[in-house]
């Protein structure tokens, strides 16, 4: 059993031609690496003796905890031990990265299509296992939260045009991200990758260390299968993520 932690992301396209990005991605744990993860994120915060209500996030609510610890590099440090850290735990990632300044779907039709991308690259990086999807809670309260969950069950039920419902056990579930730092870290993964894609200096100089994290393919690549760029006939396409990188496992 595997369970995929996940969370979305609305980031302005810095790049010449570029619109808002709209991002989904997920990190993936095998069963046996959860709580082990959670112990080396609490050995993490004791070491640097970051109390356990401070929630990380790749965009930090204000007032930020780490500009009032005024420590240089500090969460620097932090974001590249948390990816460090999902890496010794054989966790993966997978995130689909939609430019909505290049299509015509846009708003829920463009949320739906990216959703059902992310979807069928869970499906493919639980390695034929069976798996969980968790989210993070979305905002707007309970009644949006069901609305949204409503959109995902014909794809938990029936799946997609390229993947059968066998491997995601259950409709996707939801949980506060302040609660679990798996969640944590996948807004970390997700909002770093969007920026990285979209030009921001902060989520380039993560590119390497992110780049042992994402899931691949039998060749190799992570293009298409651990990180989707989409519209696939954009610039955005040839982004330096598509590398060839060698397996890690």
């Amino acid at each position: 059993m595997r369970v995929a932690f996940g969370d979305d992301t609305k980031q302005a396209g810095l790049r010449t031609g570029m619109g808002k990005l709209l991002g989904l991605g997920a990190v993936i744990f095998p069963e046996s690496q959860l709580r082990p993860f959670s112990s080396s994120m609490k050995a993490l915060r004791t070491e640097h003796g970051i109390p356990a209500n401070v929630e990380f996030k790749w965009s930090m609510p204000t007032p930020n905890y780490f500009k009032q610890r005024n420590e240089a590099g500090l969460q620097d440090l932090v974001r590249r031990r948390m990816i460090e850290l999902a890496i010794q735990h054989e966790a993966s990632a997978v995130v689909v990265v939609w430019d909505l300044g290049r299509t015509t779907l846009q708003d829920e039709k463009a949320e739906a299509k990216v959703l059902e991308y992310l979807y069928e690259r869970i499906t493919g990086a639980l390695r034929n296992e069976l798996g969980i999807l968790v989210f993070d809670k979305p905002g707007g309260g309970h009644q949006q939260e069901d609305t949204w969950i409503a959109r995902t069950l014909s794809m938990t039920n029936y799946g997609t045009s390229y993947v059968k419902p066998d491997a995601i056990v259950l409709p996707v579930l939801t949980a506060p991200s302040h609660h679990h730092e798996h969640l944590q870290l996948a807004d970390l993964v997700t909002g770093a990758t969007v920026a990285a894609v979209a030009g921001n200096r902060y989520g380039m100089e993560l590119i390497p260390i992110l780049r042992g994290l994402f899931h691949r393919n039998y060749y190799g690549t992570i293009g298409g299968t651990g990180l989707k760029l989409s519209p696939t006939n954009s610039r955005i396409s040839t982004f330096t993520f598509s590398a060839r990188i060698p397996s890690r496992r």
